[in-house]
């Protein structure tokens, strides 16, 4: 995999844009939609995962930025549990348990989930170590030419991968310290226009 990130960004004036969009609360309904203020991700802890709630888990599909919330809905809440436990804490390669999420044809694939509902509850689980992979984050990438040609064909597990190392540099490039701020960098950049040199 091959980043060439543009020579012409210009990093800390999209860092100082990022931290003056924060101050003024461009961020604020995002974030509340995004994370939360309901210890969402307590839910998450795996001896209360078994009793979530079909309100929870439409919560978190919200969360995580679904738009087919009828078709998530009519998933039996077991298997919306099940599938939420095996990505998080089952044992095999988290590529695997990704893959087997990430599509209605895999083992755990739930109605109207895609790739946006297991990245957000594996963030929402460890923001340290895990992303939110959204519409918003492949466009940002994109305009700032760090996301691969054909990076969405093959296994998506290994895309997954492959994104959060992609979002690893971002991070270190902005100064973040977690994906949480990553993904709101994204939702920012991702939904505006470009300027007319190209840049979010």
């Amino acid at each position: 995999m091959t980043i060439n990130a543009s020579i012409a960004t210009d990093w800390p004036a999209l860092a100082d844009a990022f931290r003056r969009a924060d101050r003024v609360g461009d961020l604020d309904a995002f974030r509340s939609r995004r994370w939360g203020n309901d210890g969402r991700a307590d839910w998450l802890e795996q001896d209360r995962l078994l009793r979530l709630s079909e309100a929870q888990a439409t919560a978190l599909y919200r969360g995580a930025g679904g738009r087919q919330t009828r078709r998530f809905g009519a998933n039996p809440i077991d298997e919306v549990r099940y599938a939420a436990d095996f990505l998080l804490y089952d044992t095999i390669k988290l590529e695997d348990r990704f893959a087997e999420c990430a599509t209605e044809s895999g083992g755990f694939g739930l109605a109207g989930a895609g790739r946006e509902w297991p990245s957000y509850l594996l963030a929402l689980r460890e923001p340290m170590l895990f992303a939110p992979w959204s519409p918003h984050t492949e466009r940002t990438l994109r305009r700032l030419s760090m996301l691969p040609a054909g990076f969405r064909n093959g296994h998506p597990g290994l895309c997954y991968i492959d994104l959060l190392d992609i979002l690893g540099i971002l991070a270190r490039r902005m100064g973040m310290l977690d994906f949480r701020s990553v993904d709101e960098f994204c939702y920012l950049n991702g939904r505006q226009k470009r300027t007319a040199g190209g840049q979010p």
